[in-house]
This record gives structure tokens, sequence and C-alpha cells, in this order.
């Protein structure tokens, strides 16, 4: 958010929560209650509606400046699109064995036709729904893929993304090797 609306917008915000954090770390846990205010005031300051809001934390997780981490993080997760959809039932057993507090929603993939899918999420966060969207969305231009993602309201105890891949290979997936990740490790971050 810093980076994309600029640092006297953060200033403000924070002020106004008299948060003493500069910043969020996008693996790190917060209380649920800050990050909703901070949420909301965003949203009304920006005009923004929070749903728009929340979509916009997703992408930059993966595709935003200071996403490296992140982005590995998750490419690793599957070879193209669609296998990283496969795995999403697993990313949060996964991302607890790196940073176990961070309570990601619990996701739950359905396929209900060749390129279509519908992903369950169950979080105590009202919202997680648009927030995985937004970084589903980043991640099928990640992978080259050609996708529609759709947040379909909730069903039961669960908010509902619908996910039509309409081309597994529609550009140039954007690189990635397991090298980078393992110099990340040693502490470069590209």
């Amino acid at each position: 958010m810093k980076a994309a609306y600029g640092p006297s917008l953060w200033r403000e915000l924070t002020d106004r929560l008299d948060m003493a954090a500069s910043s969020f770390e996008p693996m790190f846990h917060y209380d649920d209650g800050l990050v909703l205010r901070l949420v909301t005031l965003c949203a009304e300051r920006l005009g923004k509606p929070r749903e728009v809001l929340l979509e916009d934390f997703g992408t930059d997780l993966v595709a935003g400046f200071a996403s490296g981490r992140v982005r590995r993080l998750l490419r690793y997760c599957g070879i193209d699109y669609a296998d990283f959809l496969h795995a999403l039932d697993d990313l949060p057993g996964r991302v607890a064995l790196a940073v176990p507090d961070i309570g990601l929603p619990e996701l739950e993939l359905t396929e209900c036709g060749p390129g279509r899918y519908r992903l369950a999420c169950r979080s105590r966060f009202p919202g997680a729904a648009h927030v995985i969207t937004g970084l589903l969305r980043a991640l099928a231009n990640e992978y080259g893929a050609l996708a529609v993602l759709d947040c379909a309201g909730r069903e039961g105890d669960a908010e509902v993304i619908d996910i039509h891949l309409l081309q597994e290979a529609f550009a140039e997936a954007r690189g990635f090797d397991l090298s980078d990740t393992l110099l990340a490790v040693g502490g470069r971050d590209a």
C-alpha cells in the first residue's frame, strides 16, 4: 500500500490508527481488529470499495515491488497454473510450516468441468476471498495463463471464487527457477 499510494498516505493512516508500525510485512501475523480497521480506513480514504482494495492487496503480494519471497513460495507449488490450482488445498499447511502463525484461509478446490473450478475459502477474516482472488489473478499472469476469476459470494461457511481457466499458455510465463529460491534463502531476493 505504501508503495502504491505513497508514504504520506501511509503515515496519515498509521497516525489515525495510532499504529507504532511503519509498515506491514506480508508474512507476519497482525491483530485482526487492527487489520480490519486499516482496510476500512484505507478504503474510505481512497474512495474504493473494500473488496477492490482487498484484491489489490492480494495482487501486491505476488506482483508488488517487495513480493519476491512470496512469489517464489507460491510459484514453487506448481509447474503451470492448473497444477498450482490443484495444490491450493495444501497451501495453508505448506505455508504454516514456514510461518506457523500466518493464518491462511482454509482452501478447498472443486473441479467443475474442463478449465472450470470453484474455490471455497474459509477464514475468520471477512473478505479473505477477495485477497485470494487478487493473488490468483496475479499468479495467472505469472504462469502466462488466461483466467477469469469472480468472487461469487458465500456458500455456507465459505466465501467462493469461481475460476475459469480459458488458456493455459496464453502468454509467456515469467521466469522461475528453483535456484533463485535456493539463492534467496542465502540472502538474495530476486
